[in-house]
């Protein structure tokens, strides 16, 4: 499928397939887990979590994430729990980092002051 100006908006796995043909399972499942990742980082860690929080709540058992049923995704409860601990992780990182910055940042104000207080006093 082609629109005028010759751009193709059919899939790459159509174009080097053919229309008919399907993409290996593993493939595929990357695919969509890579959706899932795009459509969660878009809403964002806290809505995720509390999204998920509530489904926990509501229905244990659940295996599904509804929280993307407005993209037309419903990634595995697991995907979303593995995606929460990274990002938690990538979180407290960068927080990590900065603190580390502003700490060393204090101490050598700290002692070039007291420098300065023992060389002037």
């Amino acid at each position: 499928m082609s629109v005028s100006g010759g751009m193709s908006v059919a899939s790459p796995s159509e174009e080097m397939h053919g229309a008919g043909s399907t993409l290996p399972a593993f493939v595929e499942r990357a695919r969509d887990d890579a959706q899932c990742r795009a459509a969660l980082a878009r809403i964002g860690y806290s809505k995720v979590k509390a999204a998920y929080a509530e489904q926990l709540r509501s229905d244990a058992h659940s295996d599904v994430f509804w929280g993307l049923e407005r993209e037309n995704l419903s990634p595995p409860m697991e995907l979303v729990r593995d995606w929460l601990k990274a990002e938690r992780k990538r979180n407290v990182s960068g927080v990590r980092w900065t603190f580390f910055g502003a700490m060393l940042a204090t101490i050598i104000t700290g002692l070039v002051f007291a420098a300065a207080v023992s060389i002037l006093g």
